[in-house]
């Protein structure tokens, strides 16, 4: 994790990790921690710090090893700069998740300790919560709860992005879905929530079961959700300073299978399907880019194009070429950032 974090972990080991994380959910609250660690400032004082903890570490290091054999020579300062930075955050970091994984007790100053899932864009994960509750997590997704759960009155949790829930059975405690816009409250239930904050609308789809959708606008408006439904909310268009919960409309209905392949779009992604289904180009460069994460710039002439098609362990070009059978444009790849124009 502290080779993550500082930018040093080889794909093999950000691998490693990935499913080291898949196994036990827990590890990535203490990621997210180490990931919003404060960034040291760059003053003189800092240096000063950083040079003094390395010359106390090189020290130390000459009582076990000879002058011969230390990584780092005296004379050589240029490069002691540079090493004594490396040295200094992988020891913090390390030091800092030997703490973590072997206290399991809230931090100090929190009422209570949180866990959270997250998936970057570009991949997809799977986890199971306390409860017995299984979960698949979309690109650019975070689900935040309460590892103690199964003491507490209700399951709760919090989420950011797009998941699928398979909820485990418990009548005497609701299973409870915060989003920014909407709560969900469940007893054991199958439905998928897509509540990105940087898109247009929020929705939940109920696959079995039934759910309760409560909107999150102060209106005391409640929607019952029965299975193959939907609920698509419109977020409101005004101006920043307004609560980001405001819901500007909604609307309820039927779910549709996608043919010839029979399957329901909204969960497809949990197959690792990635489906357009009469989507905008907008809509469809936002897609693509938490499942390849990537970074997208579309030409407004080419926004309103609608594309259906549906693809599985394609790459990101053999996509856009798919794409480029029934419209022109022109694509543009400049590293991690992609140009799309008529």
């Amino acid at each position: 994790m502290g080779r993550k974090v500082s930018g040093e972990a080889t794909m093999g080991e950000l691998r490693e990790l990935e499913e080291l994380l898949q196994k036990d959910p827990d590890l990535r609250y203490k990621l997210s921690v180490l990931s919003n660690w404060p960034q040291p400032a760059n003053s003189e004082e800092w240096n000063y710090r950083t040079e003094s903890a390395l010359e106390r570490h090189l020290q130390k290091m000459e009582m076990e090893l000879p002058l011969a054999e230390l990584p780092v020579k005296r004379e050589g300062r240029n490069i002691r700069k540079v090493v004594s930075v490396l040295t200094l955050l992988v020891l913090v970091l390390g030091s800092y998740c030997v703490y973590l994984l072997a206290n399991k007790s809230p931090l100090k100053g929190d009422k209570k300790a949180m866990a959270a899932i997250f998936t970057r864009d570009g991949s997809r994960s799977k986890a199971q919560l306390p409860d017995g509750t299984e979960v698949w997590l979309n690109g650019g997704s975070r689900l935040t709860y309460n590892p103690d759960m199964n003491n507490l009155d209700d399951r709760e949790v919090t989420l950011e992005g797009e998941a699928f829930f398979d909820v485990a059975k418990n009548a005497a405690k609701p299973f409870i879905i915060r989003t920014t816009k909407m709560g969900i409250k469940v007893l054991g239930t199958s439905f998928n929530v897509k509540a990105y904050t940087e898109d247009q609308t929020t929705e939940a789809t109920l696959i079995t079961g039934a759910v309760e959708v409560t909107l999150n606008d102060g209106l005391e408006r409640n929607v019952k959700l029965l299975p193959n439904q939907k609920i698509i909310l419109q977020h409101s268009n005004g101006s920043k300073l307004a609560k980001p919960n405001l819901v500007a409309g909604y609307k309820v209905e039927k779910i549709r299978s996608n043919q010839p392949e029979n399957m329901v779009v909204e969960t497809a992604w949990r197959d690792n399907f990635l489906v357009f289904d009469n989507d905008k180009f907008e809509d469809i460069a936002l897609k693509m880019e938490r499942w390849y994460g990537i970074k997208i710039h579309l030409s407004d002439k080419l926004n309103n194009y609608h594309f259906t098609g549906t693809f599985k362990n394609e790459s990101f070009p053999e996509v856009l070429e798919a794409l480029k059978v029934t419209t022109t444009f022109h694509c543009r790849i400049v590293s991690n950032e992609v140009f799309i124009t008529q």
